[in-house]
């Protein structure tokens, strides 16, 4: 009841209360609507792992190499070793290593890599090593 003692009826809701009713259920259908299609049809191509250097800098104990993980798959990765070596021709100078926790589908994450040695100095390499599915 309202303050004059008469009811008040879900139909004397005033326009815009419907109109915003009707949006939040268009967004909840829709919602809905893209899960359902992503589990029926989404992309489920394994994960594709590439690996770029952003930069490198030098630190009080060395050198730190950061990178941009990038997985342009349809897979989630989890626990993603990268590696990273410095070579001078077929000799290996240093390896160094670390694992990403989550990269999921189509997205990328940086990490960095320490060397005692002068990345700038040697052929730096950086490679996904492997994986585990979440």
């Amino acid at each position: 009841m309202n303050q004059k003692g008469k009811e008040t009826r879900i139909t004397d809701a005033p326009i815009w209360m419907w109109g915003i009713a009707a949006l939040g259920l268009a967004l909840v259908a829709a919602s809905i609507g893209f899960m359902l299609y992503e589990a029926a049809a989404g992309d489920s191509s394994p994960a594709d792992v590439t690996v770029q250097v952003d930069s490198t800098t030098p630190t009080r104990n060395g050198y730190l190499v950061k990178f941009r993980a990038i997985n342009t798959g349809g897979s989630t990765v989890e626990g993603l070793t990268i590696e990273g070596t410095l070579r001078n021709g077929s000799e290996t100078i240093e390896t160094s290593d670390t694992v990403l926790e989550w990269v999921p589908a189509h997205s990328e994450r940086e990490g960095g890599l320490f060397f005692t040695s002068d990345p700038r100095q040697h052929q730096l390499q950086l490679r996904a090593k492997g994986y585990e599915n979440p």
